[in-house]
């Protein structure tokens, strides 16, 4: 056990459950004590880098001259962005979606934020939404972030009855689709509701435990973390 500082109320978000579900520990650190800082490594500064031609592309934000990297990126995936453009509907490229406990929407950076959500693209044509999300890593089984995505359309957008949920597997030229209704949206709070619920819990108790594993050397709060699991430690 790691024993933390304790914080009443914190903002939640796909990624930060993730990190306190594979580290109790390293989720203090980084969000609630903030010992340490995520700095990331090439491979996600590289996504970021996609993801940011690619908003501003589909924006037609971008200007000057483009760098050889934003190049390839274009030349690569650009005419998928202009297939997205191209459908009917209402688009926002890096749709930023906040609730608070009641699932109200709320201002993204409003006190009372419970939970917050970043759509990649979100295009809303009537009552069907379709959430898009840019992967640039490996293929990966995720339908927690998909279930978050529908949840939050849900709550920002009363007159939506459909979201289609989609994984871009750039690398892999792959999508993963699922469909969301309405008429289900109080289910899938049921399944996420506990996993939110243990976070606040342990957060208000103040005690975080250890899940020493194989990712510890790739941990921001490697050399603080006294669990650590890293190679030549005994």
């Amino acid at each position: 056990l790691y024993k933390g500082n304790s914080m009443s109320d914190i903002a939640l978000s796909y990624s930060r459950l993730s990190t306190f579900e594979q580290c109790q520990a390293k989720f203090d650190y980084l969000y609630v004590t903030k010992n340490v800082k995520d700095q990331g490594n090439e491979v996600s500064a590289y996504g970021n880098r996609v993801h940011e031609v690619l908003e501003l592309y589909g924006k037609n934000e971008l200007v000057g001259e483009l760098g050889i990297e934003a190049k390839q990126t274009l030349q690569r995936w650009g005419g998928l962005v202009d297939k997205i453009n191209s459908r009917a509907g209402d688009k926002y490229y890096e749709y930023q979606m906040a609730i608070n406990k009641n699932r109200e929407p709320v201002d993204w950076f409003s006190s009372d934020a419970y939970f917050r959500s970043i759509a990649d693209v979100l295009i809303v044509d009537g009552s069907t939404a379709y959430c898009l999300d840019y992967k640039t890593g490996k293929i990966k089984d995720n339908p927690t972030q998909l279930q978050l995505f529908a949840a939050m359309v849900f709550q920002h957008f009363p007159e939506v009855s459909t979201v289609k949920t989609s994984f871009i597997w750039l690398m892999h030229d792959k999508l993963d689709n699922t469909t969301y209704e309405r008429r289900h949206l109080q289910s899938l709070w049921n399944g996420l509701q506990p996993r939110l619920d243990m976070v606040k819990e342990v957060v208000d108790l103040g005690v975080f435990k250890t899940k020493p594993s194989g990712l510890c050397p790739w941990c921001p709060a490697k050399e603080i973390c006294p669990d650590a699991r890293l190679r030549g430690r005994r």
